[in-house]
């Protein structure tokens, strides 16, 4: 990623993620609306099958989200021994990127867990999923505690200062 400054930086990752969060905070609108409104029906009215498929889903979610902690973290490690801090950032950046593409596709499952089956819990685990997504946000303290920045680095990117070297 090309960036000038830390503000920069910031800027470019967040302004992905959130485009990455909402594909499917729309999906979900538009499916529970639509489904609301009686214009589609969910395709599953078996209450046993739905029970089933919500325990399937909620594991699958909780794999997806339990994988994506695991790879973040393990990738994370492996960019804390190079020496700059511009590589460093831009190694945050992706593993940030990878992380969130994870933790979306369990909110697009959830959406399509709704739409099979017009269940109200899949609506409970879809906005409880989206605000566990705000507890990974990547914000400044955030970087450099993962990045365990100390210092001046620590300093700039906190207080998000001057430009990178």
């Amino acid at each position: 990623m090309k960036y000038n400054s830390v503000p920069e930086y910031f800027y470019k990752l967040h302004s992905r993620l959130y485009a990455l969060v909402l594909i499917p905070i729309l999906l979900f609108i538009v499916l529970y609306w639509k489904m609301k409104t009686g214009d589609i029906k969910g395709l599953s009215q078996d209450t046993g099958f739905n029970y089933l498929l919500l325990l399937v889903f909620i594991a699958i979610v909780l794999i997806d989200w339990i994988a994506a902690l695991f790879i973040f973290r393990r990738n994370l490690k492996s960019i804390l021994t190079i020496g700059s801090l511009g590589e460093r950032l831009d190694g945050y950046y992706k593993f940030t990127i990878l992380r969130f593409s994870f933790m979306v596709s369990g909110l697009v499952l959830l959406a399509v867990g709704f739409f099979l089956t017009e269940d109200k819990y899949f609506t409970i685990l879809f906005v409880t999923s989206l605000i566990g997504v705000t507890f990974f946000w990547p914000t400044s303290a955030k970087v450099c505690g993962d990045l365990n920045l100390k210092g001046e680095e620590r300093r700039l990117i906190l207080y998000k200062l001057d430009k990178l070297s």
